[in-house]
């Protein structure tokens, strides 16, 4: 199944204009109007997104069209997404600094935002559809992750604050929408913005249709998505909203970000290594080296989260829920044990995202590069059928893994 894709254009001279309005960011470029330079760097589905150079410096500049950019006009969208983004990215920089770009200017009328422009980085999924290892970045977005969700947590947050941050998200509803309908139910009907590998995986999609088991499965994780005010979400953390460098990493993208679930981050990142993985090994036996980095990086991500998202919560625990003081001299062991117990259940939760993100990524609208780019129809068909049942393993019984390590040997099994 395939969509048509309506090409926006940009409009250099206006973006131009805009930035020559404002006088940090005309600093920040240097020299005179003229001598700049703009060329549109963005290959995500929903916004425009531009590199501009000056003497001085960069900037990069986001767009957002009033539609979603991949679909055009016929698919409309609030512009007002950027607002959302620059919240998201002052409250992550907060606490996530060294992996977050500097949110420089967001101009609500235009709809433009502009950030810090990250040198010497890419986008982390082109990187891997080329083959690339990245050694330290499961540690940087270990701590990224750990950091971002503790410190919007109620275990960090008195509740006013907390109350008052959540208020600030609730009305990113269209983008929220997006997820709830895209990840949770249209992949699992006859929906026309599904598109897939065809027709070797028709008879795959009709059977993902009619599972009764794995529907009621996805539903009890949308109604978490829908009902859970846990931590300020990413909202879509992938290797496509990751810009990396050999040894730094930026998280960009934040036009989804809301409050919710915390598995929901961590699942939907540990979904797009997996996917590179089966990607992977569609390409040949010359990726293997790739392969088993991509399943270290796996457990490297979950255990780095798990042990920093404790000694957070151990010293950093100045939030309304489990109060430090209910839990002195004796208690303190129980408090131990019930953080663990948290973390186990926080785990079963990211597997059961983790799966129904794999399965709409496959079947859906977003179909990403990992999959897409590998131009043998049978051998992408053969690695998406693989992720679709290590996916629906994880959706419908993610309790049976206790470990990352559970999780990569049932990939290298798929």
């Amino acid at each position: 199944m395939t969509a048509s894709v309506s090409v926006v254009e940009p409009d250099i001279t206006k973006l131009l204009d805009h930035l020559a309005r404002q006088p940090a960011l005309a600093r920040r470029l240097g020299g005179a109007r003229d001598q700049w330079s703009a060329r549109e760097i963005g290959d995500g589905n929903v916004n425009l997104v531009f590199a501009v150079h000056g003497p001085a410096g960069a900037v990069c500049v986001k767009q957002a069209p009033p539609y979603v950019r991949a679909a055009g006009p016929s698919w409309p969208l609030t512009p007002q997404r950027v607002l959302f983004e620059h919240r998201a990215l002052v409250e992550h920089r907060r606490h996530a600094g060294p992996y977050v770009p500097e949110p420089l200017h967001v101009d609500p009328k235009e709809h433009l935002l502009t950030v810090e422009y990250l040198e010497g980085h890419t986008v982390m999924r082109g990187g891997l559809t080329a083959g690339a290892c990245y050694p330290h970045f499961a540690g940087q977005v270990a701590r990224y992750l750990a950091r971002t969700l503790f410190f919007t947590s109620d275990l960090a947050l008195p509740a006013g604050r907390k109350r008052e941050l959540v208020s600030r998200f609730e009305a990113n509803t269209a983008m929220c929408q997006i997820m709830e309908d895209m990840v949770f139910t249209e992949v699992f009907l006859p929906h026309p913005r599904n598109r897939w590998t065809s027709p070797e995986l028709d008879e795959d999609v009709e059977r993902l249709q009619r599972d009764t088991e794995l529907k009621l499965a996805v539903s009890r994780l949308k109604q978490r998505y829908l009902t859970s005010r846990d931590a300020l979400l990413h909202g879509d953390l992938h290797t496509g909203s990751i810009m990396v460098s050999e040894d730094s990493l930026g998280v960009i993208d934040q036009e989804f970000a809301c409050y919710g679930p915390m598995g929901f981050d961590l699942g939907t990142l540990l979904a797009h290594l997996l996917i590179a993985y089966f990607a992977a090994g569609a390409r040949g036996p010359d990726r293997a080296g790739q392969q088993g980095w991509l399943l270290s990086t796996v457990e490297q991500v979950w255990d780095g989260f798990r042990t920093h998202f404790t000694e957070l919560w151990r010293h950093h625990a100045d939030g309304d829920g489990y109060p430090p003081a209910l839990f002195t001299g004796a208690a303190t062991a129980a408090l131990e044990a019930e953080r663990q117990r948290y973390l186990d259940e926080l785990f079963t939760e990211t597997l059961g995202f983790c799966g129904a993100e794999i399965i709409r990524r496959v079947v859906g609208f977003a179909r990403p590069a990992d999959f897409t780019t590998v131009t043998d129809p049978a051998h992408r068909a053969a690695a998406e059928r693989r992720s679709l049942a290590l996916a629906r393993a994880l959706t419908t019984a993610p309790t049976a893994y206790r470990s990352a390590a559970d999780l990569t040997a049932a990939a290298r099994n798929s």
